[in-house]
């Protein structure tokens, strides 16, 4: 019962936010249904900036169990009041800062994290497999 409230809030948040971005109000609520329903994948953004890309290919090199993603909120970024930074926990080491969420997806994200909701997050590194080729990472979301 607890799942099923916290999904509807989830929901109802994200419908709320996309509302507000100018989605009609069903056409929000069924955008927010899939989002949560199906889950969603992104890339994240701002992956190149300071040593990122060093930490990317260093969390390339470990095992998927041995790393957890956490979604945060960045209330002190300057370019984004919605940012929601991606942190990579790693097991017996600490945190990185590997990026951020989209802009577009960022604001539904945060409204959902601002309400004191825990979403679920794994993360797939990509890329860097060619000379001067970037690391990315394949951001899963789901409630």
């Amino acid at each position: 019962m607890e799942q099923i409230t916290k999904i509807r809030k989830a929901v109802t948040t994200i419908a709320n936010q996309l509302h507000k971005l100018g989605y009609s109000l069903s056409k929000a609520f069924k955008t927010a249904w899939k989002r949560i329903k199906e889950g969603m994948s992104v890339k994240a953004q701002g992956v190149t900036f300071d040593n990122r890309q060093e930490l990317l290919q260093f969390i390339a090199g470990r095992k998927p169990e041995e790393f957890t993603t956490y979604l945060r909120r960045d209330r002190a970024n300057a370019f984004d009041k919605y940012a929601v930074a991606v942190v990579i926990g790693i097991k017996s080491i600490g945190y990185a800062h590997i990026g951020y969420l989209p802009k577009g997806i960022a604001q539904s994200i945060a409204a959902v994290l601002d309400s004191g909701m825990e979403l679920k997050a794994e993360t797939r590194i990509i890329g860097g497999y060619a000379y001067k080729e970037s690391f990315g990472a394949l951001v899963s979301i789901t409630a």
